[in-house]
């Protein structure tokens, strides 16, 4: 074993006022309006003193794939890093910009997402440049109330924070990771540029340890949302409070080792979509007259109508355009991304950039061979939610999750299996992890 290195770095990534914001309908044009709390990029670098892995956390809801592609040529060019072992994750806040390419739901903005790959490649680099002796720990501690299922009334939801801390060589506490599941959005729609109540609870912890540097890692939170959302400010203070009050006691508690064995890569899964017969020209058919049906009763709408039936109006018209332009692709029948994982010592993160229910995770990391398995979304690049078998036949946000959401994310709906076919390619990398450890011994 060797010893560990680390280091981390922070970049502003707050974006100007009047930029719009993301999430909550078609076409609002929900433009920011003041800051309440700036936005960071937070890198983590590790090394063994033979290679370097960096996991980055952005106070945004997600980053499309050609920003990480950008990030990774940077940084391979400027560092010499691999690109597989540089990992990017947001906290999924939904008072922050349109940094994911969608149908209506935020208009991405050219002049500002250009410059999020250097702001990203700089925090690396400060992260990266700053390595210096450290030790590591991982633990675990109740965070109850936070996290509510949005699905199934009283349904199970993320009463638990995975924790990694990391110490400098004199023992004072220097970084540490959250892993939680629960969405940002207490402010819901309104126009305030803020991280929502990851960021507020990472902002007075690092108050508290002089020093301090936290990543927030989003959980498996498809089907949930923190307490209170659309409740406002004063709600999200609290909520960040009661991440802060349950967080860093524990981590406080939490024993780090000096010696590491480090070890990860990237790699691309593919989970099978719903594609039409293309023999079947009656289905395409169909979608052809529904498009021209919306296209002209856009031309033929009011002006005055209700702008909300209009947004809705233009949004139906769009969303089967861009279908239409999918089934023509190369491989309509799936959809490839990629997932990332580090072990360290006998904990392991995997990556993904699904909004993966909580149900997926769970048993995942019930069949993981290690103690510690943080399973982190939104992350690498932009893909949705990954529902269960049940929530394509299910009114409410379970339907919305497994049939509508694909539309606003530029893609076909997953098959109903899809989410098992992901656990299971999770469980199977895992044991292939311990296998190529054991390997290596």
């Amino acid at each position: 074993m060797a010893q560990l290195h680390f280091g981390t770095g922070r970049t502003l990534i707050t974006p100007p006022v009047g930029i719009e914001l993301c999430g909550y309908g078609p076409y609002l044009e929900r433009r920011g309006t003041a800051v309440h709390q700036d936005l960071y990029c937070t890198a983590l670098a590790l090394s063994d003193s033979n290679r370097i892995s960096v996991w980055v956390s952005n106070d945004l809801v997600w980053t499309d794939r050609s920003l990480v592609d950008e990030t990774h040529r940077i940084v391979r060019d400027r560092y010499g890093l691999d690109p597989a072992r540089v990992v990017i994750t947001n906290t999924h806040t939904h008072s922050g910009p349109a940094t994911m390419k969608t149908v209506a739901w935020g208009k991405w903005d050219e002049d500002y997402t250009a410059g999020l790959p250097a702001l990203f490649a700089d925090a690396i680099g400060q992260a990266v440049s700053n390595l210096a002796p450290g030790r590591i720990g991982f633990g675990r501690t109740p965070v109850p109330d936070l996290s509510v299922n949005r699905v199934d009334e009283g349904g199970e939801a993320d009463g638990e924070a995975l924790l990694m801390r990391i110490d400098d060589a004199r023992g004072r506490m220097r970084a540490a990771a959250i892993n939680f599941g629960a969405h940002p959005v207490t402010l819901g729609a309104d126009t305030v540029i803020c991280g929502d109540y990851p960021a507020d609870g990472i902002g007075k912890m690092e108050q508290d340890r002089e020093g301090l540097r936290v990543l927030f890692f989003q959980g498996s939170c498809g089907d949930l949302n923190c307490r209170g959302f659309g409740d406002g400010m004063e709600r999200m203070k609290s909520n960040g409070s009661l991440l802060r009050d349950h967080v860093l006691p524990a981590l406080d508690e939490i024993a780090t080792e000096a010696e590491v064995e480090l070890d990860g890569d990237t790699f691309e899964v593919a989970l099978p979509t719903e594609v039409p017969d293309r023999s079947d020209r009656s289905d395409r058919a169909a979608l052809e007259a529904e498009l021209a049906d919306c296209r002209d009763r856009l031309e033929a709408a009011d002006r005055d109508a209700d702008s909300a039936d209009l947004r809705k109006l233009r949004f139906e018209a769009d969303w089967r355009a861009h279908r239409l332009g999918l089934l023509d692709g190369p491989h309509p029948q799936r959809l490839e991304f990629r997932v990332s994982w580090m072990r360290i010592n006998d904990a392991v993160l995997i990556a993904h950039p699904l909004e993966l229910f909580l149900t997926y995770g769970k048993q995942i990391q019930s069949a993981s061979p290690y103690p510690h398995t943080m399973i982190i979304g939104y992350a690498n690049e932009t893909v949705g939610y990954l529902a269960r078998p049940q929530d394509f036949d299910q009114e409410g946000f379970g339907w919305y999750a497994a049939v509508f959401a694909p539309r606003i994310c530029r893609h076909l709906p997953f098959e109903p299996d899809a989410g098992t076919v992901f656990r299971d390619h999770l469980i199977a990398l895992l044991h292939r992890i311990r296998q190529r450890e054991t390997a290596s011994a």
